[in-house]
């Protein structure tokens, strides 16, 4: 059956191409998907995302909402079920179809090139609009969506995606209402390079390249040994807390660049691993503007967590091998790390073996969401061992 659907799965690509509990334990790591396996002359069977969008707040007429849940409905029966859906009739300027159509096939694609079945079976979204402002270009809205998502390999798991903020500005056209531009605070939306030849995301076969190249899953290695453990039932909790909201006890970077490096420090806080002044590597935060690059930044942060001597984080920075654990961090990229996500669980095959991991983000703010689900394809694992005096 891994293997049927292995198939299946790199099939769809090449065709898309034209709460605190005990933490788990990593399950067993199973050898690389699809090594020797035989073609599959079976179609890939029918499937169809069940969809349910609610729009709430005031506004909008009926005309307008009713774009906004159809843009939605299609965006998610897209990259649920790796169907072509039309845009076309939303949109008063064809760019905007053929992008969001486009973003939608790169999704589609690096999903369907995944370890584990990433097609969606359901998912419930609610929206709501959050201001409403008219001028001489149109009328623009901003909305908030929250969205619970089961996929096929996680079908027992509720992904949530939390807060994603929506821009839509309509204007009028003789066939009625059109949305003339949308975008959201998404990796698929600020990370497109259009390709418009190709009517694709240029990014596609950096992205899909990086899936064929990751390595198969490793043996753990000895771990050093280091003064204090890493807490990772206290980080998981942690994690699990503040994916949906901010911690008003710390300043939010959301508008200065985002929040997700933030947040993966607030984590190891959580686990104990001290703030760091000590040496050439430090790694700590007093005020929103009296910080360490390493506390908020991607880059900054991986270079302290690779290069940290003595006092503070013991960490091993390299390519994903599979070994990450609950309250490692994983930072994933197009080619190189730019986002940075907290590893919350597994998601594991028919035998119980672990294919992928569960992550916790913000910006985007993500719940239990499966790695491979992700834009970003390129992946660093920070794996944490503790701290040193």
């Amino acid at each position: 059956m891994k293997t049927v659907l292995k198939m299946i799965c790199l099939l769809l690509a090449l065709a898309l191409l034209c709460g605190c509990a005990a933490v788990p334990a990593a399950p067993e790591k199973t050898e690389a998907a699809g090594e020797g396996n035989a073609p599959v002359d079976d179609p890939a069977p029918a499937i169809e995302t069940a969809v349910t969008v609610t729009l709430s707040g005031d506004g909008l007429n009926s005309e307008q909402q009713e774009l906004v849940t159809d843009l939605l409905t299609r965006w998610y029966r897209f990259i649920g079920a790796f169907a072509e859906q039309d845009f076309a009739p939303l949109f008063s300027d064809s760019d905007q179809a053929r992008t969001h159509a486009a973003a939608c096939r790169t999704l589609s694609a690096i999903r369907a090139a995944a370890p584990e079945d990433l097609h969606l079976m359901d998912c419930a979204v609610s929206l709501h609009v959050d201001s409403v402002t008219e001028d001489e270009t149109g009328l623009t809205a901003t909305v908030t969506e929250d969205t619970l998502m089961h996929f096929a390999a996680t079908a027992h798991v509720d992904s949530y995606l939390y807060a994603m903020p929506h821009i839509f500005r309509f204007a009028e056209t003789a066939e009625g209402w059109r949305i003339a531009h949308h975008e959201a605070d998404d990796n698929p939306f600020f990370s497109y390079t259009d390709d418009p030849e190709g009517d694709t995301d240029a990014n596609l076969d950096t992205l899909l390249a990086n899936i064929a190249a990751r390595p198969a899953p490793a043996d753990p290695t000895p771990a050093p040994e280091t003064d204090h453990p890493y807490d990772r039932a206290a980080a998981l909790a942690y994690m699990t807390e503040y994916a949906d909201h901010r911690n008003p006890e710390w300043y939010a970077y959301d508008a200065a660049g985002g929040n997700c490096m933030n947040f993966g420090s607030q984590v190891l806080l959580a686990g104990g691993i001290p703030m760091d002044a000590v040496g050439d590597a430090t790694w700590r935060w007093l005020a929103p503007f009296n910080t360490t690059g390493s506390f908020i930044n991607v880059n900054d942060f991986e270079e302290y967590a690779r290069t940290n001597t003595g006092f503070g984080l013991v960490a091993t920075v390299g390519p994903d091998d599979g070994a990450g654990q609950v309250g490692d961090l994983l930072l994933l990229g197009i080619d190189g790390p730019r986002h940075t996500t907290v590893i919350s669980g597994f998601v594991t095959d028919e035998g119980g073996s672990a294919v992928d991991y569960l992550l916790c983000s913000n910006t985007t703010n993500y719940r239990d969401f499966p790695a491979a689900a992700y834009y970003y394809t390129s992946r660093t694992l920070v794996k944490i061992h503790g701290w040193n005096d």
